[in-house]
């Protein structure tokens, strides 16, 4: 039997589905049907049981988060379930109690951990960006956002925070000796004068405590769905202390990657009027949500670095010129 990193995506699907099949044995309830949604970094089934409840299940992806991360982030779904009506899924318990289960088959290699959610209905909100939809994004932000600012966490909660560009102990390789051919002296500049401006924007930020919260870290269009004109987050997994601002910059950054330049200004400008329907725009400074967006576009080119290195000079071409033109303006836009 072929190894299972050998296999084809449909190959470790099959293996995967065995796998989830073993992990639901431990829930209080009979399965009827699985089918699998998507294989990203973590592999995701969804879940019908014979008394007509269905179920998201999370097979994590190994190293990828930690324990205490993934308990951190049933932690705070919880909260948000029992103080607000937000729709965030809700964690579900094994026979055990326990929100995070081991599963393991003879033919994938380690036991991987497996989580069980409630299934949101709906559809993906990146296949429906709109102003109107936008709009209701920053209503979302905002009241995750309110609920956070007074959120006590439990113990065991995590500590981790979002204070620097590799906050998750991911090794720092963009500029190493090895990656130097992939830079020309103009694109290493650009990159090494974003760089020290990012760091700048962390130590303001983080020089006192206001403010700082838990936030989602990663609540892009494709991690929200929408259903009857209603917004409901998905995939907390990412939950980590720092600030609105920061949670911000990540939608901002992953909807500019995925519309026009000329559809990207109306739709921010429709989050942002959502948000100061419910809150202040968080920005201390005008430029601060697109440096902290800029340092996400250090982190992915680090994230190519280590991963995808045959890829690298290619992609160092395509980021620079817009590196360039904030460092120019500030502003964090597409270069055509």
């Amino acid at each position: 039997m072929a190894p299972f990193d050998d296999l084809t995506p449909l190959g470790k699907a099959r293996r995967l589905r065995t796998l989830a099949l073993r992990a639901l044995e431990q829930y209080p309830f009979q399965v009827k049907n699985i089918r699998l949604v998507a294989i990203y970094t973590n592999t995701l089934f969804r879940v019908w049981s014979v008394s007509g409840s269905s179920y998201l299940l999370r097979i994590c992806r190994p190293g990828w988060r930690t324990d205490a991360d993934l308990r951190s982030e049933v932690m705070w779904l919880q909260a948000l379930n029992r103080e607000t009506d937000i729709g965030a899924p809700e964690p579900q318990p094994a026979r055990n109690g326990d929100f995070m289960v081991q599963a393991a088959i003879e033919t994938i290699p380690g036991a991987r951990r497996c989580m069980l959610l409630s299934w949101i209905p709906g559809t993906i909100l990146g296949k429906q960006l709109s102003e109107a939809n936008l709009y209701r994004m920053g209503i979302l932000f905002a009241r995750l956002h309110a609920h956070a600012a007074g959120f006590l966490p439990p113990p065991g909660f995590t500590q981790r925070k979002m204070d620097s560009l590799y906050a998750r102990g991911e090794e720092d390789v963009l500029f190493s000796p090895a990656n130097q051919d992939a830079f020309t002296p103009w694109s290493r500049a650009i990159f090494e004068q974003t760089g020290t401006r990012v760091l700048e924007a962390f130590a303001r930020r983080y020089a006192g405590p206001a403010g700082l919260r838990v936030i989602h870290n990663d609540l892009w269009h494709g991690n929200i769905k929408i259903y009857r004109g209603r917004l409901y987050p998905l995939d907390f997994e990412d939950t980590v202390w720092g600030y609105p601002v920061q949670d911000i910059a990540m939608a901002l950054q992953d909807l500019m990657l995925d519309v026009s330049p000329e559809q990207f200004e109306p739709l921010q400008s429709a989050l942002r009027q959502g948000y100061e329907s419910q809150a202040a725009w968080p920005e201390a400074y005008p430029g601060e949500i697109d440096t902290f967006r800029a340092g996400r576009m250090l982190w992915v080119a680090n994230y190519v670095a280590r991963f995808e290195r045959d890829y690298l000079r290619p992609h160092l071409e395509r980021v620079a010129p817009q590196l360039a033109r904030f460092l120019e303006t500030w502003r964090l836009r597409k270069v055509e």
